[in-house]
């Protein structure tokens, strides 16, 4: 897989945030990363930790002023690896530059900026610099190989004789310089040798294009110890390189490659083993289930293949780290080595060869010269019941189980390719069916399939087709019994199925990216449906839109909320956005991030479905959004369940007294409403206050309102 080009990263030390802001800009256009410094301290901390590519460097800041930043970065660095520092200077006046070269800069830019200019600058200073570091390491490379060449050389004329012979310092060959001057190839190698290398010097000459060979010699003879038998004469390997300097005269370079033989030839060995846990991999079981397939299509025989996956594996990487994850995967395949008895894999083969890590924790098994089917089934059973037993690593004891499927040959398939898609399937099937399962493939699996591959089809097309819409369902304020807002929930028209469920196609959206270009459009229209419920003699109105989580990891979220309000003219206070727990908490970092930017753009923030997820009171409060929503799980029981009860009642005191206000979802009956009012509860929604309403409907709603009184 192709990697993306490296970003550099610029390090911006400027005491003036609006400059700070202002560059930032400029060099994310020019697609640079960038680390910012309020002051000369903070500009060699960050120097010293991050190591940027690129510094940018105001003149005047507190504490250090931008010459001092440089000298200091210019003591720290090693002369090798010289970062290009621009200096941000006030004006043009010759002393300021002087100065700013004086203390080592690289270049420098005069204020006012010409912001293009700089952002142009910035890369052909980076080029240069990066230019300029591999001449360094390219003289450095040089310079070693002219100082220690390891090889011999010789020179050789036309007719074959060895002008010169000089050995290198580390090279292990069997010739001395005195057994090669003045001497014929065929004095000095083997004949069949000498005739390969005189032919190769004649063809350099004739061409003048450079020419290898490679051939082989024996080594010294190892000693052999009082009473054993003397060990083989060990071969060696050379690789002779050969350029013509003259009309009748070549340069030989010749290179000891017996090591490198050696390790291409473990090389080899490994290209079919796992590397982590030692066990053949996706190409070795590829080949093996190849000539299996071949072998039993001759014999007329069957074969199965299991296709093993660990349950929640994912999750043993995210709690316990990456290191217990790869022990377990070790573990996992010395266990399968021990559960797969030879008496279960009949192969010419080694009986582990026809177990595989395809990668990940995905294993594959090969069971040939099979009878029944139920011999499949009794490995994939007694494979799942070994991964039951707990695991004990590294002081921690770990419960994972396993999934299989199971194709056939020939039932199934015919080819490799069929028979390891189909078993993949079946061990999709298997983890559907609730983990901890062995399934065979079956040919209603692959009509499920197509279903679910015809759903994703029909959505990507239910935008551009005009079959997505919205309901509103009212939310109202407690106190006063008016609408303060409603909730959008968007609805699929399916031309053929008519309506279908969110709860079938928003997961199916969440799992292809879909959800995006969904939550886009619902945010799009919420907010220019919500423009027009606005009256001057009414209470404002609030539209509250769900975002996802690819939606709140969408690096240009901020701009599609801008350009949703400034299309529609919603003020930015009336849009409400719900982010659930689980999104909020995904990667703290970044959130606290995106949830800046959003504050700052003014719009309403809430939590929705709060007390399924796992915020800490910490993260709460730095997150300071403004509204809780209480999941409807805990307000279905109401009033009787007490402990739901109980629960609400301390959400409810607890998001008082971080100043967020508090919204109830599912109220269904006249008796949960009247307990929310009476635990504080600032506002509810749910089918007793007004079921999913398209937008008429709404406006009905809304025209019910009471007028705002007038002074």
């Amino acid at each position: 897989m192709a990697t993306s080009p490296k970003r550099g990263l610029v390090l911006v030390a400027d005491d003036d945030p609006t400059m700070r802001l202002l560059m930032l800009e400029m060099l994310a256009q020019v697609g640079l990363d960038a680390a910012e410094a309020e002051d000369g301290l903070q500009a060699v901390d960050c120097y010293q930790r991050l190591a940027p590519d690129l510094v940018l460097l105001d003149v005047d800041m507190p504490g250090l002023d931008g010459f001092s930043v440089c000298r200091e970065i210019r003591r720290r660095e090693s002369p090798a690896a010289a970062t290009p520092v621009i200096m941000v200077t006030g004006g043009d006046e010759l002393e300021s530059v002087t100065r700013a070269y004086e203390a080592g800069a690289t270049d420098f830019v005069s204020k006012p900026i010409n912001w293009p200019i700089l952002g142009h600058r910035v890369l052909y200073v980076l080029r240069a610099s990066d230019a300029i570091s591999r001449l360094r390491i390219a003289d450095a490379q040089h310079r070693a190989v002219l100082a220690a060449i390891p090889d011999s050389f010789f020179r050789m004329n036309r007719d074959g004789y060895y002008l010169d012979y000089e050995q290198g310092h580390e090279a292990s060959n069997v010739f001395a310089t005195e057994l090669c001057v003045g001497r014929h190839l065929h004095q000095v190698m083997p004949a069949d040798i000498a005739e390969r290398m005189h032919e190769e010097v004649r063809q350099v000459l004739d061409t003048q294009h450079i020419r290898s060979l490679d051939y082989e010699l024996p080594g010294p003879a190892p000693r052999a110890r009082h009473g054993e038998h003397p060990a083989p004469q060990p071969v060696r390997h050379f690789e002779a390189r050969l350029v013509a300097t003259g009309p009748d005269e070549v340069l030989g370079l010749v290179r000891d490659i017996s090591e490198r033989k050696r390790s291409e030839e473990q090389i080899r060995r490994l290209a079919y083993c796992d590397s982590l846990t030692g066990i053949p991999n996706r190409q070795a079981f590829l080949e093996t289930l190849e000539a299996e397939l071949v072998r039993s299509r001759k014999a007329g025989k069957k074969f199965a293949v299991l296709f093993m996956d660990l349950d929640a594996f994912k999750r043993i990487n995210d709690t316990l780290g990456h290191d217990v994850g790869d022990h377990l995967l070790k573990a996992v395949s010395e266990r399968l080595r021990e559960t797969t008895r030879p008496g279960d894999l009949v192969s010419r083969a080694e009986p582990a060869a026809n177990l595989a890590r395809l990668g990940g924790d995905e294993f594959t098994i090969l069971i040939p010269d099979l009878e029944r089917v139920e011999n499949a089934l009794n490995v994939a059973h007694r494979v799942k019941e070994a991964m039951r037993r707990p695991f004990l690593l590294d002081a921690h004891e770990i419960f994972v189980t396993a999934s299989i499927g199971i194709s056939l040959y020939p039932e199934d398939g015919e080819d490799c390719n069929s028979l390891l898609k189909y078993a993949d399937t079946a061990m999709y099937h298997a983890k559907n069916c609730g983990k901890n399962n062995a399934k065979l493939y079956s040919s209603s699996l692959t009509m499920q399939i197509m279903s679910h591959v015809k759903l994703e089809v029909g959505l990507r097309k239910a935008l551009q087709n005009d079959e997505l819409y919205l309901l509103y369902q009212p939310q109202i304020d407690v106190a006063s019994s008016q609408i303060v807002g409603f909730e959008a929930l968007v609805r699929w028209r399916h031309p053929e199925r008519g309506i279908i469920s969110p709860t079938e196609f928003i997961p199916l959206a969440e799992e292809t990216g879909l959800i995006v270009p969904i939550g886009e459009w619902v945010l799009r229209t919420a907010c220019k449906q919500a423009t027009g419920w606005q009256h001057p003699r009414r209470r404002p109105v609030r539209v509250a839109v769900n975002l996802s989580a690819k939606q709140f990891k969408d690096e240009n979220l901020t701009q599609i909320v801008l350009s949703a309000l400034h299309d529609s003219g919603l003020p930015a206070e009336l849009l409400e956005l719900e982010l659930t727990e689980g999104t909020l908490m995904d990667d703290a970092r970044a959130t606290m991030v995106t949830l800046e930017q959003l504050r700052g753009i003014g719009v309403y923030l809430s939590i929705d479905d709060f007390g399924t997820g796992y915020s800490s009171m910490n993260y709460l409060k730095r997150f300071d959004v403004r509204a809780l929503k209480i999941d409807k799980s805990f307000i279905s029981g109401l009033p009787a369940d007490s402990e739901n009860a109980a629960i609400t009642r301390a959400i409810i005191a607890m998001a008082h007294g971080l100043k967020m206000a508090v919204v109830a979802e599912g109220v269904e009956t006249d008796a949960q409403l009247q307990l929310l009012e009476q635990y504080g509860c600032d506002m509810v929604q749910g089918y007793h206050l007004g079921h999913p309403s398209p937008p008429d409907s709404v406006q009905r709603m809304l025209s019910s309102q009471p007028e705002l009184a007038t002074t």
